[in-house]
């Protein structure tokens, strides 16, 4: 997408924000007298509200977020989790400390639609040391619906600044069009009713592949499948600068979004003719900082479980030098004959809240 190769917009290297306890920062930034990053003004996520050990953030859901087929998956909550719980840890520390995700844990209660309007994120802290900090966070969408669960752990880091330097407000870039997020999306539903309801899953990634088709989150992401397999996805991600955290890194929820989708691709390459599959939950260790503008990173998704309902994956990140910065794992139910429901008049997302039945009654043999 054209704005990838834009002027990013955005704080990034913004010294102000460590001057004040983070409690105070984030006040700051709720007033809008401190920038947001790139990520932010990429996505539209806001915090609206923080106290000590609290944070609350809005995202809103937009077309840019659907796959090929008009849906919405679970890594979007990922994506939008790794901020709120982040801040929440932040709001508890002193002027000259930040903090760095170094593990992600979702699980993923119900389907957005294209009816969910906003998410709501409240994150929570749990323990703030010296060194590592713990979160938890609750997603819901405008109505109050619980969507998503997740925790973290973060690392907790000194950055050298002056409390009584007058560091100068950032470059924030252009402001002469609106922000990628609140642009008109594409169209989202790249298949005919034919191929979605009849073709083998594999077949119409080869497709995608081939033909260059691009759902409108790789537009947002850059996001790319290279080649797949029965069971296997290979992608790329490129280090844009949208992607930054405010810092030289790159959000850690892009990251955790990109795995799921890998992952997620890999279980649906292995489906037949006429299946769906739910993600269930996912799980995602950072293990170097991964710096934006460094080349593309490498993505590699497999599914590592073949039950006849449960599939679980795996995905590993390598950046441009091939050294690891991620590690995630995830799992999904398969709904067998979930596209005939299609035919029947039924919604995509009232198919794959069926997904989310007790664990009890699931056959992972």
């Amino acid at each position: 997408m054209s704005h990838l190769n834009e002027p990013v917009r955005g704080a990034i290297g913004d010294l102000r924000a460590f001057q004040r306890p983070g409690l105070e920062t984030f006040r700051r930034y709720i007033r809008g007298e401190l920038a947001a990053p790139p990520m932010f003004r990429l996505l539209g996520m806001r915090p609206t509200d923080a106290g000590l050990g609290k944070a609350t953030f809005t995202m809103p859901v937009t077309r840019w977020l659907e796959d090929g087929f008009g849906l919405y998956w679970g890594g979007v909550y990922a994506l939008f989790a790794d901020a709120p719980l982040a801040a929440s840890i932040w709001t508890t520390l002193p002027a000259g400390k930040t903090v760095t995700t170094s593990e992600l844990t979702m699980s993923f209660v119900r389907p957005m639609t294209r009816k969910t309007t906003n998410m709501i994120g409240r994150a929570e802290t749990v323990h703030s040391g010296n060194q590592v900090g713990l979160s938890t966070i609750q997603i819901t969408d405008h109505e109050g619906r619980l969507l998503a669960f997740g925790s973290t752990r973060c690392l907790i880091a000194d950055v050298p600044v002056d409390p009584h330097a007058d560091y100068p407000p950032p470059d924030i870039g252009p402001s002469d069009s609106a922000d990628p997020y609140a642009r008109p999306a594409p169209e989202s539903r790249l298949f005919t009713l034919d191929q979605i309801m009849n073709g083998i899953p594999i077949e119409l990634q080869r497709l995608a592949i081939e033909e260059k088709k691009v759902f409108p989150i790789w537009q947002l992401t850059g996001f790319r499948f290279n080649s797949v397999a029965d069971g296997r996805l290979m992608g790329t991600l490129p280090s844009s600068a949208w992607f930054s955290n405010g810092g030289p890194a790159i959000y850690g929820g892009l990251l955790a979004w990109a795995a799921d989708f890998a992952m997620g691709a890999a279980v649906y390459s292995t489906l037949s003719a006429g299946d769906v599959f739910a993600t269930l939950d996912m799980h995602i260790r950072f293990t170097r900082p991964a710096t934006i503008n460094s080349g593309d990173f490498m993505l590699e998704g497999i599914v590592n479980h073949r039950g006849r309902r449960l599939r679980v994956s795996s995905c590993n990140i390598d950046d441009a030098g091939g050294k690891r910065v991620a590690m995630a794992t995830a799992s999904a139910l398969v709904v067998e004959g979930g596209i005939r429901e299609l035919q029947k008049g039924r919604l995509p997302e009232e198919i794959l809240a069926e997904a989310s039945r007790p664990a009890d009654q699931l056959d992972s043999r």
